[in-house]
């Protein structure tokens, strides 16, 4: 058969249609004009919302009225039907229908695909007839099914793709660039792209174009020269990733990653914001890296990172003497967790490494939090210099409690325990005491944000300290509670799944602003932004407290999926990078995309990246320096 593909740009789908073996034409959409149209069998017309010339249009439909079948894709005008402006996707997600005379996809009826920061043109009218294939609907609070009924289905949808007659198959978003716009679950896009092109050509496509980001290494990673060889290039690849997002060499601080959003050619948005957390942590990677391979351009740009953190982020004299800002653009807000991991790689160093360079800079950081900490030593989440004079600055440590939040609260007492153990000022051990045990109080229940399993999973590095720092067996069997209940949400792959037993979490499910990557109990997502991003250093640390062997091996098992799921990429911004979401059982980056500003495809070069290379080499620094 003879296909005629119009289309002003080369992209995934064309490069499908043309392994289907059928004879295939390309011309622009002006080219058209030119064409003698009754020489092909079928038409291919990939529009960016655009309408065609009526001479193109009127003599293309009177082919198609004899028979012959066409597929269109965010074509504005086309029979009867035409469109409203475009729209973003990026919140919504695309449902499938159980066609009732149509022909079937290849789904069930309620499986969901992503199409990631997308737009689509919504018809005006539907005409009577049209079978509705896909609907796009927002705020699917599910994974990548739905149980929602076909009438809360259709109900306010867009639709998305449609038999418009029997040989007429329309789409309203632009799914030309399904590849390299990452389309996701991977799988069920190809299963659809091969049944459009099927019912287009009458063959299926004998390939399909490679991933523009794979995921993971194929090595057996079980065996140990494996996992040492392919966890010293993990480190490597995910340095270099940092090194894209260095401002000046890291003078000017980093940038925050990658955000979630992938536009319909497959470019993926920067988060362009300036971090003092991220900064700090990536300054902790760097500070790592430097120490085990005696590279001094990475401790230049960890010296860097930290000046910046210090020298320009941190306030000196006054009323917030010793306040970290939260961003260059948030500069009154101060977070405690974040202003925590801004210093943890300095700790972890100056405690396993015997380096204090900027030990004062760091307790003047701790003091500003521990002065504005509840008397059972929670803190509040954040403050705002805005806020604040000194009266009711001073007034948040009258405060008898505060919000139970590990999220919050356990990194602000496991630096406070750090720099307690390395400097011996009694109020830090005072303060993270009182706030690790009063949240293991309530533990599990303590004042969710996202999961039960991510509280735990921040709970592990700080209660390890706590016992280094006591030496009292309660703190210790603390440790290992958190830990034996977080080995009931492993995968075999070594993630954690996400849990929260009453869906009690502040960012849960219907969430319209952060927004929790659960949305049922039993979903098999991992989260390497609030999760398991935390889990390489805290086993670790255990490991070198407690001298078990059982935390070593659950250092190298989250080590062996931190390896499997590292981004592999032709592409610098993603290759050696880290996503927030991963689906265990599809092993691809893959959950429902809800958050407002971090979802699935994000990439934190603090929280995530930085977090997890300090945790892969983490155990090296302790044998290099002698702690091991």
């Amino acid at each position: 058969m003879k296909l005629l593909i119009l289309s002003d740009v080369a992209c995934d789908l064309i490069e499908v249609l043309k392994s289907c073996g059928a004879e295939v034409t390309c011309v622009t959409l002006a080219g058209a004009l030119h064409v003698q149209l009754a020489c092909y069998d079928a038409y291919c017309v990939i529009a960016q919302g655009d309408t065609l010339d009526a001479r193109v249009r009127a003599r293309l439909e009177e082919e198609c009225d004899k028979g012959k079948r066409i597929f269109t894709s965010a074509l504005n005008s086309w029979r009867y039907i035409y469109s409203a402006p475009p729209v973003n996707t990026t919140r919504s997600r695309l449902i499938c229908l159980d066609p009732t005379g149509g022909e079937e996809l290849p789904f069930a009826e309620g499986d969901l695909l992503d199409d990631e920061s997308n737009l689509v043109i919504k018809p005006w009218v539907m005409p009577e007839g049209a079978v509705q294939l896909l609907v796009y609907q927002d705020h699917i609070v599910a994974h990548d099914h739905t149980k929602m009924s076909r009438e809360e289905i259709l109900a306010d949808s867009i639709p998305g793709m449609w038999l418009l007659d029997d040989n007429t198959l329309m789409c309203s978003f632009r799914i030309h660039n399904f590849n390299r716009a990452r389309f996701a679950p991977r799988e069920r896009w190809q299963a659809l792209i091969s049944w459009i092109a099927k019912w287009l050509t009458g063959a299926e496509p004998a390939c399909f174009p490679a991933p523009v980001v794979r995921y993971g290494v194929e090595a057996d990673l079980t065996a140990p020269e494996s996992f040492e060889s392919c966890r010293a290039d993990a480190v490597e690849r995910g340095m270099k990733w940092l090194d894209r997002f260095l401002i000046d060499e890291g003078q000017g601080g980093i940038l925050e990653g990658m955000n979630h959003n992938i536009n319909p050619e497959g470019v993926q948005t920067v988060a362009k914001a300036v971090r003092a957390d991220c900064s700090g942590e990536a300054a902790g990677a760097y500070r790592f890296y430097a120490y085990l391979h005696d590279n001094e351009k990475a401790a230049g740009k960890a010296a860097n990172l930290e000046s910046f953190c210090h020298d320009t982020m941190q306030v000196k004299g006054g009323l917030f003497d010793g306040m970290m800002r939260w961003t260059t653009d948030a500069w009154g807000v101060c977070y405690g967790d974040d202003v925590a991991r801004a210093v943890l790689g300095e700790l972890l160093t100056d405690h396993l490494i015997g380096r204090h360079e900027r030990f004062d800079a760091v307790c003047a950081a701790l003091d500003f939090l521990v002065k504005t900490t509840a008397k059972d030593g929670v803190r509040v989440s954040r403050t705002d210099c805005i806020r604040y004079n000194a009266e009711s600055l001073a007034a948040l440590a009258e405060v008898e409690h505060c919000s139970y939040s590990a999220h919050h609260n356990a990194y602000y007492a496991a630096v406070l325990l750090l720099a307690y153990l390395d400097g011996g000022k009694a109020a830090y051990l005072d303060t993270a005491g009182r706030c690790l045990e009063t949240l293991m109080s309530v533990y599990p229940d303590t004042t969710i944000e996202h999961s039960q399993t991510q509280e735990a999973a921040r709970l592990i590095l700080p209660l390890a300290l706590l016992y280094e720092a006591t030496g009292e067996e309660k703190h210790k069997d603390l440790l290992y509670r958190v830990a034996q209940d977080l080995q009931k949400r492993r995968y075999p792959c070594g993630g954690y799944a996400e849990w929260d037993e009453h869906y009690a979490a502040h960012y849960s499910r219907d969430s319209r602003d952060e927004c929790s990557l659960l949305t049922e109990n039993g979903d098999p997502v991992a989260d390497l932004l609030y999760t398991c991003n935390w889990l390489p250093v805290g086993f670790a640390y255990a490991w070198y407290v407690t001298k078990d062997p059982w935390f070593y091996e659950l250092w190298e098992d989250i080590a062996r999926f931190c390896m499997r799921t590292q981004n592999a990429s032709d592409n610098p911004k993603n290759d050696g990078s880290w996503c927030r979401a991963f689906d265990m059982e599809r092993m691809e980056a893959y959950a429902c995309p809800h958050d407002a500003g971090w979802a699935a495809y994000a990439s934190e070069s603090g929280w995530t990246n930085a977090e997890i290379l300090m945790g892969l080499m983490l155990p090296d620094v302790m044998k290099k320096a002698g702690k091991i």
